[in-house]
Formats: structure tokens, sequence, C-alpha cells
């Protein structure tokens, strides 16, 4: 598969969903960003191997294009115990996904972020980024 460096993509025109669409979209979200946060308290140790994860579930929403939505976990290669977490979105004709990464750092460092409160807007937000992406491929 392809990746894109999402911060090279202008993203001057996003688009913004309907409430109903929203709600439902924040619960799949939300339930997404739950499932991370048990799959990387469990299974990132501080110190040692792990294999990369991802939780994805498929879009239903036409104002977003892409097929699927992912977030997902992988080693940082060149720092012992750190990780990088991922968003990607599957592009919904071809094999060409773009991902943007949200953070960086050790099992701790990455649930922090995940607890924000603003953490699920951010995401929201860079799936629209993702989706504009793809939209000009």
């Amino acid at each position: 598969m392809i990746k894109y460096d999402i911060k090279k993509i202008n993203n001057k025109h996003i688009r913004m969903m309907p409430k109903k669409m929203e709600k439902k979209f924040s619960e799949e979200l939300k339930a997404v960003i739950s499932k991370m946060k048990d799959r990387i308290s469990r299974e990132i140790p501080d110190v040692g191997y792990f294999r990369n994860f991802a939780v994805d579930f498929e879009n239903k929403d036409k104002n977003i294009f892409a097929r699927a939505i992912s977030l997902g976990v992988e080693r940082d290669e060149n720092i012992e115990g750190n990780a990088l977490l991922i968003l990607s979105a599957l592009h919904p004709s071809m094999n060409v996904d773009a991902s943007s990464m949200l953070v960086c750092g050790s099992r701790d460092d990455i649930l922090r972020f995940m607890n924000k409160d603003n953490f699920q807007q951010k995401v929201r937000e860079e799936i629209y980024k993702l989706s504009e992406s793809l939209k000009k491929i």
C-alpha cells in the first residue's frame, strides 16, 4: 500500500457531516477508541517486543471518503519500548490508504494522550483530513 504524509496535503475544504450521522459516527469512534485503550494497556509492555495491532471499523458515512478507518499501534523501531499511534483511512475503491501519526511514546504517554478531553475531536478532524487527501488520488 502507498502511504501519504497527510501534513503535506492541502485541506482547506473539509465538509461537516449532518448531526444524525455525526452521532452514529461518534458512537462508533468512541467504541474504537475504548477498544484501543484496552488493547494498549494489555499488549504493550514497558520494555521488549510486542506485535503491531489495530482496531478498525467500516465507514458507513457518505461524507467521509474512505471504505474503512483504522486506529493502530506500531513499534518504534528506533526507540525500545516506544510505539506509534497511527490513524489510517482506506480508499473506497483502491488498495491505497492515507495515514497520520497521532502520537509517539511509551504506553503511558499514549494512554495519557488518548485520555485527554479533546482526543476524540482531534481524531475526527484527522479523519476528515485523511478523507480529503484520498479524494485527490
